[in-house]
């Protein structure tokens, strides 16, 4: 029988129209071998209230309250405070389904796999639940595999809320979340790449629920200069590991797969950006784009782009 601790991590901004449903969908996990750190963001509404009361109900959660620093950071002290043998995160706004836990924690036993990633359901405004089109080619990958799954964006996204990953895997290469937009997009495929197995389940067990004033109605100049430096960190890592030339082509086509999304979200932004900072972003996420598909060179810096970015003038 598993007895492993599995260590839930929720990062709580401005949460409380949606936090209880969050708690009360973990709380009623049947596997019951777990702790729930939820790190209070500097809220200024009644998250911290709620989660109090959720802390003096079950001894299982944790509550760590810390001046607001963004979701990263909130992640990053869940780290630095989890004991489970597992890891977890879960945003404040979704919930899950009462075998979430269990069936990762079940197939990653099963399979000695390090990790393992579930499909989900997105709930939309409106009430239209649809599940992910999440259709890995094998269910069992190797940690290369799940890289160039990752790569293809459509049928593996890099979300860490939907998947389970041994804690070992941040603690042995001290990978944390930058204090960046799109982090996601960074740390899965650095986590990944440290694992000898990823299972893909087909089953959903996450409810990813889509907010009203979501990415595409708010897509702006942070989102692709964060988007952009993320690919860029992950390029400088290749890099440095001595695996560019076994990277470079499917990463270049991951590159090219975050221009479409950059152009999409660019003009589905519901007023955002004038036409011309649009076109003007564009083209500069376009040259970036083109020279992220070399090798850095040894001065250059992964925090900065290699081509500029300017931010549009109002």
């Amino acid at each position: 029988m598993v007895k492993d601790l599995v260590s839930i991590i929720i990062p709580v901004y401005n949460a409380e129209a949606w936090i209880q449903r969050c708690l009360e969908s973990v709380l009623a996990q049947s596997y019951p071998r777990i702790e729930v750190i939820a790190v209070c963001d500097g809220a200024s509404d009644g998250s911290e209230d709620i989660l109090r009361a959720f802390q003096a109900r079950d001894p299982r959660v944790r509550l760590i309250c810390q001046s607001n620093q963004g979701v990263s950071a909130a992640r990053n002290h869940g780290l630095s405070l989890a004991r489970g043998d597992w890891i977890c995160f879960i945003d404040a706004d979704d919930y899950v389904h009462p075998d979430y836990v269990k069936t990762m924690l079940e197939a990653a036993h099963a399979y000695q796999a390090d990790s393992v990633a579930i499909n989900f359901f997105m709930e939309l405004p409106g009430g239209c639940r649809l599940p992910y089109p999440f259709v890995p080619a094998r269910k069992q990958l190797s940690g290369q595999e799940a890289v160039q799954k990752t790569f293809s964006m459509l049928f593996f996204p890099s979300f860490v809320w939907n998947k389970l990953f041994r804690r070992s895997l941040f603690t042995d290469q001290a990978i944390r979340f930058p204090s960046i937009l799109y982090e996601d997009a960074l740390v899965v495929p650095l986590l990944f790449l440290n694992c000898r197995r990823v299972i893909a389940l087909k089953q959903a067990r996450y409810h990813y629920v889509r907010q009203p004033g979501s990415l595409t109605h708010q897509f702006s100049f942070v989102h692709v200069k964060d988007y952009l430096t993320a690919a860029n960190m992950l390029r400088h890592h290749f890099w440095r590991a001595g695996d560019w030339d076994l990277w470079a082509k499917d990463y270049g086509r991951w590159l090219d797969r975050i221009m479409i999304q950059i152009l999409l979200s660019l003009y589905l932004s519901k007023g955002a950006l004038s036409a011309r900072d649009r076109k003007i972003l564009v083209q500069q996420s376009r040259d970036n784009i083109r020279a992220m598909k070399e090798a850095p060179g040894p001065d250059d810096r992964q925090e900065t782009l290699p081509c500029p970015l300017e931010r549009p003038i109002p």
